[in-house]
C-alpha cells in the first residue's frame, strides 16, 4: 500500500475516532442534565463546545495501528469484487435469456 493512502486512511481512523468519542461524550451529559433537571439551550451548547474540546485530547493519544488497518483495507476491495460478481453474472444471464 502506498504511504500516502495509509496516511489517509489513519487521518481518516482518527476523525471516525475523534467523532465516535464526541458522541458518546455529547448524548452521556446530555442525558446526564435532563436526569438533573438543568438543561437549557445555554447548557447544550457549553455541553457541545465541551465534548468538542475533550474528545480532541483524547482522539490525539489513540494509536492507530498501521498494519491492522492496511489489512483490513485491503480485504474489503477483494470481499467486495467477490460479492459484486455472482450479481453481474445473473444480471447477464437474464439479459441473454430475454434477447
Amino acid at each position: 500500500m502506498k504511504k500516502n493512502k495509509l496516511k489517509s486512511l489513519v487521518k481518516s481512523a482518527r476523525k471516525s475516532a475523534k467523532e465516535s468519542i464526541r458522541q458518546t461524550i455529547l448524548s452521556q451529559l446530555k442525558e446526564t442534565t435532563e436526569k438533573l433537571g438543568v438543561a437549557s439551550k445555554k447548557n447544550e451548547k457549553e455541553i457541545e463546545k465541551a465534548s468538542r474540546k475533550l474528545a480532541k485530547k483524547l482522539s490525539a493519544d489513540v494509536k492507530i495501528d498501521k498494519e491492522v488497518l492496511a489489512k483490513t483495507v485491503a480485504e474489503k476491495p477483494a470481499k467486495e469484487t467477490a460479492e459484486a460478481k455472482p450479481e453481474a453474472t445473473a444480471e447477464s444471464k437474464e439479459k441473454k435469456k430475454s434477447a
